[in-house]
């Protein structure tokens, strides 16, 4: 008879322990889960201001660009051109010494 109310007492004990360690597991998922929730919307400003920042790079960057082409065709084409003064003098250097 006392074994039989032992037994029961130790059953009790066990199931008690299991309930509570299956509420603070539970618990401790639900906190994990809202932090989850909150690093999730942080990270969504953090993208949409990154992208508006991605837009605004473009836009100069584009306009930099656009600069550039502006500014390296004449230098370019005046570049070339002095090379073929320089090569057709050189040119003409030779055929004198020969």
């Amino acid at each position: 008879m006392l074994d039989m109310k032992l037994v029961d007492l130790v059953l009790i004990i066990a199931i008690s322990i299991i309930a509570i360690s299956i509420v603070v597991g539970v618990i401790y998922f639900i906190l994990t889960l809202v932090q989850v929730r909150k690093t999730a919307l942080e990270i969504e400003i953090a993208v949409s201001k990154v992208n508006t920042e991605l837009d605004l790079v473009n836009k100069l960057s584009c306009k930099v660009a656009s600069i550039t082409e502006k500014v390296s065709s004449p230098v370019v084409s005046m570049i070339s051109l002095l090379f073929y003064v320089i090569s057709s003098i050189n040119k003409k250097n030779k055929c004198k010494e020969k």
